[in-house]
């Protein structure tokens, strides 16, 4: 019986070394989202404007000052206050944020993104702290929101831990170190219903140019040739027009892949234009007028199929 009571108070005292049993300081974080603009595709950002508060319990803590936003490109925050609630301490701060986006741009201008903010604690680290998301009050303000190209489709808020390959130096840490952080999620659906009809119309109309050689006599060379030339001549040029306006992708885009496309059926429409006068000089004109009916009614319909595909996708 006295060896058990040595054996407990050992056991105990092992414990309380290494750290368990300690109660961890628990601060809950919340957001509301007031705005969100400055999407820089080129820049690889965004910027939103929200307030941020803490709820906490152990008055020595400044969680104002020991915050970060840790994927930020630059923070300005304003307003900062703090208020006893009972037991609880209150503060709340507005915040400012240049934020780090990769926009993936694959199915653009249907695209959608989701936006994080992450914030962090810099100082306590998970071994004394523990960071609880306020999912009850955290939203984005509905009402007076407005993103004029874009619309909210979630927004989420949820507890995290950042692990790094360091201790900074803490001789009670080996290997790693592991941080409480809060991240909020917003996912935003561009409205690019107007937008694809811009970036497209060029495209389809130097298409549709390309398709008409097939009702102009094989023998008329100069009209039929220098339609498909023009044709693809403008799909080119607004190929350069869009992405002159878009930042460099390493991804194949929807603007590629329609343009791509396109090339490709305004070369076999010349190659088609080829083999149909090839015909027609060898006396071949029934085969050379099935060609040109044949040639159009394939062409058109696959390539129609094939952008309503591309498109549906995207969506």
């Amino acid at each position: 019986m006295k060896g058990a009571k040595i054996l407990f108070v050992l056991l105990f005292l092992i414990f309380s070394i290494k750290g368990f049993g300690v109660e961890k300081d628990t601060t809950r974080v919340g957001l509301f989202l007031t705005s969100l603009h400055d999407f820089d595709l080129t820049d690889q950002s965004y910027t939103a404007e929200f307030w941020l508060w803490f709820n906490y319990k152990n008055d020595s803590l400044k969680p104002l000052g020991t915050r970060e936003i840790s994927n930020a490109k630059s923070v300005e925050s304003s307003i900062p206050d703090t208020e006893k609630k009972g037991e609880i301490n209150w503060t709340t701060e507005k915040i400012r944020a240049t934020l780090k986006h990769q926009w993936q741009l694959e199915h653009f201008p249907f695209d959608r993104q989701t936006l994080v903010l992450e914030i962090e604690e810099a100082i306590y680290d998970t071994t004394s702290m523990v960071y609880v998301p306020d999912i009850e009050n955290s939203k984005y303000d509905v009402e007076n929101m407005d993103l004029t190209e874009w619309k909210i489709t979630n927004f989420k808020i949820a507890t995290n831990i950042k692990t790094y390959q360091t201790t900074y130096g803490d001789p009670e840490l080996k290997g790693s170190s592991s941080y409480p952080s809060v991240r909020a999620e917003i996912t935003i659906e561009r409205v690019g219903n107007g937008l694809f009809f811009k970036l497209f119309t060029g495209v389809y109309v130097a298409f549709f140019i390309s398709m008409m050689v097939f009702f102009i006599d094989p023998t008329d060379v100069d009209p039929r040739f220098g339609l498909s030339v023009g044709g693809l001549f403008a799909a080119v040029g607004n190929k350069y027009i869009v992405d002159s306006n878009m930042p460099e992708s390493t991804s194949f885009t929807l603007i590629d892949k329609v343009h791509a496309i396109t090339f490709f059926y305004i070369l076999i429409s010349i190659v088609l234009s080829v083999v149909s006068l090839s015909f027609y000089k060898k006396e071949k004109i029934q085969k050379s007028k099935n060609l040109d009916l044949i040639g159009f009614f394939v062409l058109a319909g696959s390539y129609l199929v094939i952008n309503v595909g591309l498109i549906f996708y995207a969506f």
